[in-house]
């Protein structure tokens, strides 16, 4: 009990230093909100941007019913119309929660892990209506209000949402998307089931019951078109309400009558007459606060000298004897051995190593590095340093571990293509014979295998959806036959919470058999299991501080671990703990000489004019001249003649999540597109960090790395780079490793809760660090400062920046625009990139994609701009929509940076097409140059060093053919690139070590 009040305190005192900018702004239209009709008809309950307001149903001013911190949505009045039930996110799990007709008396009517939406109060006011994952997929539930009881109305395989009742209260009408067919489906009293209406491919929703009970209408989404239906009970015949190309949002009409009904479609409070089809607005006007965040920002030394403790310790794992930890940092293998702080490299190369792992016997150490183009498994001989490899395919295989008896390894294998890595298999590989076979289906990014010490079984850390209309879960204990490859079980010692980012964390088997150790709540755990890997005990923490990486030490006494940033060694026995010392340190590289480009043209990043026959004088790093030409300079001076080509600054790549898959090739993708900067909002932490080190210290070619670790979310999880925070503590503990690891920003995801996301603002930028989310308010009263995609994942299944037509409207572009929060669209995701490949496949022509990208996935993405073509996916439809927000977010002066989310797209190119993306959506050459140099530098706080060629800023360049300012196309036509100085040709980046 006590840690909670010093935990506050902890956040009460870092937040004094931010100071909030606030201003307000009048909202008169909405992005997917919903409405509700008071059974009087005199009100309208109204959930905007994650609040519930109440506005005359003639219109005008709205007045807040809820405080906006619960994602407070989807309202319906009780029949009395004293009360408004709702569906909100509060506490970080979906409830139905309802609040008085004037804001008060809030109440929360469903508890528990499940999540519950789309309310329904019944009309005798003693039972609510919700849909609930409770029984692993969306059935429809009915809450007894008197006793709290919950029961299951609906319980098919397949998916029912969005209840409604019959104004006698005697059948209820829902949503289901079931294999027998989709459509709106009535349930009686007695428990009889009918469809309704059948929406064929269409997905439908929300229904809803006229006053006499004779019509239900409904929503209906066919790809981007979005209608508002009438289906009639009696006979089953449809009709349509709305208008043809109207942008019906996807929730519960309100009938004021047999012939009228309220909706929301096209931004707007909607009532048509269905008689004779008059269609009417009910206008608003909300008012919301939106906050720009004034606080000291990180600042960054690219000419440091002095030497800086290494951070990026990748993978370490302990020896069997415990004398020994062998390591991945700044782009080698090291060897420590414990008492000994000086690490011995056991590898030189620019090559990527990564997840190496002791034989059983001490003498081998099995890893996986890309020496052949992909990431393939290696042994390495300790005691010759002879290095043998193992496999050699188109795939990737990683996270190799022994068997107790040294005769087999299991290993997990993806292609470079599969970049959501949904099809990641588990094999085991026969060391005698060489044969590999494929174990257990196809996983979403499964964690690193275990072995039982007595062969039988593999078990790792695996997803377990909730339901599969929404892919979040929690990662289990997964334990596989090894023989036969059958799940035997996905068990859990910890109900409903969540395991540590599922890279390197567990479920790893002590070498006796008797205990699994594992990461959760940042804390190092353990529990005891038999043979079989079944819990006999109670799970125990080890530790109280964050906790990383845990490998045992062959006598199973022992666990060696990361404390953020340091070795350590835990005994099982009594907890006590001993540091193993490290002595790594790295430096910045920079260049040493004195370089003069001679530029044709020169784009300053700053000004549409160009300068023409100009000389960039440079001194090791940094700008010192930009001069008329001349043509004598000192012979000690480097000379690139860019007489004929255009010189401009490198570009920044704002929203990239680099996978260790693509190998040592990935900087080089990066420079070879001009691309200096890289910004990564997403990774294993020590994975980012060791990747970073790697490139500024000059190991391997690479572009500026600004980083943070894992998606910080909440208690529910998809990817394996994701951190479920269960508690404040352990909130404390990871804000605490974002500090010392030097995070630059802190990205918190889908399922994070706006309480918590608030505190986590406050933290980071007391500690210099930005924060970003897929969210937009209320982030934006509270200070976040960016926000990720125009569309991307939500937790809602719907997005409050933009509707199934790809559409956006005025709440959300006022919101961002003067709250001044940074918006990276990633508008080739939604359709750009896919679109353009559709009608024009050279950009994998080009001798970047040809001779760095291996053929395969050249083949690939060819294979893939034709089924695109042929099998065209609805956000085709919708892009042109997207296009046209971004349009109106530059104009409204938002600020906005060029980043992908590649590699869902491919590296270095899909940048490229995002930018021409912008100038297809109708924005001027220059200004969608300025979204990857000046803008993002400003975004990252290091404008004063990059984004701009000017005098005294570091030389960061990207030499191109063309003209970019005519030509956009000609971004990628890269000749020579530099990163701090250093130059780097074109040929140079495209030639494999």
């Amino acid at each position: 009990m006590k840690l909670i009040p010093l935990f506050m305190l902890f956040f009460a005192v870092n937040c004094l230093a931010q100071k909030l900018n606030s201003k307000q702004i009048v909202l008169k239209e909405g992005t997917n909100m919903a409405i509700g009709l008071s059974p009087d008809g005199k009100n309208i309950a109204l959930d905007l941007q994650g609040t519930i307001y109440k506005v005359s149903s003639s219109g005008g001013n709205a007045l807040a019913l809820t405080d906006g911190m619960g994602d407070d949505r989807q309202p319906h009045w009780t029949p009395d119309g004293k009360r408004i039930v709702f569906q909100s996110y509060r506490g970080g799990t979906f409830h139905i929660w309802s609040v008085n007709s004037e804001g008060k008396d809030l109440k929360q009517h469903t508890t528990g892990p499940f999540d519950h939406r789309e309310p329904f109060a019944s009309p005798d006011g003693k039972s609510i209506l919700c849909s609930s994952d409770r029984n692993g997929n969306y059935d429809i539930w009915q809450q007894n209000l008197a006793t709290g009881e919950m029961t299951a109305l609906t319980t098919n395989k397949d998916h029912d949402y969005a209840p409604a009742y019959s104004p006698d209260g005697k059948t209820v009408a829902f949503a289901s998307t079931r294999s027998e067919g989709a459509g709106i489906y009535l349930i009686d009293e007695n428990g009889s089931e009918q469809l309704l209406a059948a929406t064929g491919k269409g997905v439908p929703n929300a229904p809803a019951w006229s006053n006499d009970g004779l019509w239900l209408s409904y929503q209906v989404a066919n790809g981007s078109q979005t209608s508002l239906m009438k289906v009639e009970i009696a006979t089953g015949k449809t009709v349509q309400i709305s208008k043809q190309g109207d942008d019906v949002f996807p929730f519960r009409a309100s009938w004021a009558s047999s012939n009228k009904v309220f909706y929301t479609s096209d931004g707007k409070i909607k009532s048509i007459d269905t008689k004779n089809e008059q269609i009417s607005e009910i206008p608003f006007q909300v008012k919301l606060t939106v906050s720009t965040p004034v606080y000291q920002r990180k600042t960054y030394d690219f000419d440091g000298k002095s030497a800086k403790n290494v951070k990026g310790i990748r993978c370490p794992v302990v020896s069997p004897d415990g004398k020994q930890v062998v390591f991945v940092a700044l782009g080698d293998m090291w060897l420590l051995t414990v008492g000994n702080p000086k690490p011995v490299k056991l590898t030189d190369d620019v090559y990527y190593e990564t997840d190496p792992t002791w034989s059983p016997d001490g003498t081998k150490i099995l890893f996986s590095a890309d020496k052949s183009g992909n990431m393939d498994l290696y042994t390495l001989e300790l005691s010759t340093k002879n290095v043998t490899q193992l496999t050699k395919t188109d795939e990737d295989e990683n996270q190799g571990s022994w068997v107790a008896d040294g005769t087999k390894i299991a290993f997990l294998k993806q292609g470079l293509r599969n970049t959501l890595g949904v099809g990641t298999m588990l094999n085991i590989m026969d060391l005698k014979t060489g044969l590999v076979k494929k174990v257990h289906k196809p996983m979403f990014l499964p964690g690193q295998p275990t072995w039982s010490p007595n062969g039988k079984y593999v078990m790792m850390a695996a997803l377990d959806a909730y339901s599969s209309k929404f892919r979040e879960g929690v990662s289990k204990f997964l334990l596989v036959n090894a023989e036969s490859g059958e799940s035997v079980s996905t068990t859990t010692p910890f109900p409903h919470q969540t395991m540590a980012m599922r890279y390197r964390n567990g479920p790893i088997w002590s070498p006796d058999g008797t205990k699994l150790a594992y990461v959760k709540d940042a804390l190092l755990w353990v529990i005891d299991v038999n043979t079989d890997g079944q819990f006999v005990g109670q799970p125990r923490a080890l530790t109280t501080e964050l906790a990383e990486a845990p490998t045992w030490t062959g006598d199973s006494k022992s666990i060696v671990y990361l404390a953020i940033d340091k070795l350590r060694q835990v005994n099982i026995a009594d907890a006590s703990k001993k540091d193993i010392p490290l002595d790594l340190t790295w430096t910045i590289t920079k260049s040493q000489e004195k370089t003069v480009i001679h530029a044709g043209k020169l784009f300053d990043g700053k000004n549409e004019k160009l300068l023409t026959n100009v000389d960039i004088i440079i001194e090791n790093n940094r700008i010192t001249a930009i001069q008329a030409h001349k043509d004598s300079y000192p012979a000690t001076y480097k000379k690139i003649d860019a007489s004929n080509l255009t010189v401009m600054p490198g570009l920044f790549e704002t929203h990239a999540h680099l996978d260790s898959q693509f190998g040592e090739k990935t900087g080089r993708i990066w420079l070879s597109y001009g691309i200096t900067s890289v910004r990564e909002p997403g990774s294993d932490p020590y994975d980012a960090v060791e990747q970073r080190e790697s490139w500024h210290s000059g190991k391997r070619p690479g572009p500026f790395h600004f980083l943070t670790g894992a998606l910080t979310d909440g208690g529910r999880i998809y990817y394996n780079m994701a951190t479920a925070i269960g508690s404040e503590e352990q909130l404390k503990l990871e804000l605490n490793r974002a500090k010392t690891l030097e995070y630059d920003l802190i990205k918190t995801y889908v399922r994070m809760p706006d309480e918590w996301q608030k505190k986590i603002t406050e933290y980071a930028h007391e500690n210099g660090m930005s924060v970003s989310s897929h969210e937009i308010f209320p982030a934006a009263r509270y200070g976040v400062d960016a926000v990720e995609h125009i569309a991307a994942t939500s937790r809602r299944g719907y997005s409050p920046k933009i509707t199934t037509a790809g559409k956006s409207y005025d709440d959300m572009i006022q919101i961002i625009s003067q709250s001044k929060m940074v918006i990276t669209p990633t508008l080739a995701l939604s359709g750009g990139f896919w679109t353009l490949i559709t009608k024009d496949t050279s950009l994998f022509d080009t001798p970047q994609f040809k001779q760095i990208y291996p053929a395969y996935y050249r083949t690939a993405m060819l294979e893939t701009a034709k089924q695109m073509k042929s099998q065209p996916l609805p956000m085709l439809a919708t892009y042109s929509n997207t296009g046209k927000t971004l349009k109106k977010l530059s104009e409204s002066g938002a600020n906005i940076t060029s980043g992908t989310d590649s590699p869902i797209m491919p590296y270095g190119t899909s940048l490229h097409v995002e930018i021409w993306n912008y100038v297809e959506s109708g924005l001027s050459n220059f200004k969608a140059l300025q979204t990857s140099t000046i803008n993002a530098a400003k975004a990252l706080n290091v404008d004063k060093d990059l984004g701009s060629l000017e005098v005294g800023k570091i030389a960061n360049i990207s030499i191109v053919e063309g003209n970019p300012l005519e030509n956009i196309r000609d971004t990628q036509r890269v000749k020579y690139v530099l990163v701090n100085g250093k130059t780097y040709t074109i040929e140079e980046l495209l030639k494999k070590p």
